[in-house]
């Protein structure tokens, strides 16, 4: 009888300001995503006016920062 795969599920939990007006000069608004798989927290997705920020999990220091052109452009680096 074959073995029963463990399945992973991930959680992604976006904790919204009470506007979310990304485009308006100085408001401080950031979309805040937490990704986790399972309990494990992978990281955390910061968006806002400027730039997409991902910060990985325990890293408090360190983040992989980008300008939304940048951003795209990674993007379609990937799927191509």
């Amino acid at each position: 009888m074959p073995r029963k795969r463990k399945v992973h599920v991930t959680k992604v939990t976006a904790f919204l300001p009470y506007s979310v007006d990304l485009t308006k000069l100085k408001s401080n608004n950031t979309l805040d995503i937490e990704v986790r798989s399972g309990d494990e927290l992978l990281g955390r997705l910061l968006m806002g006016r400027g730039s997409v920020q991902w910060w990985p999990s325990g890293n408090k220091t360190h983040a992989l920062k980008k300008n939304w052109r940048q951003f795209a452009e990674m993007l379609a680096r990937g799927m191509a």
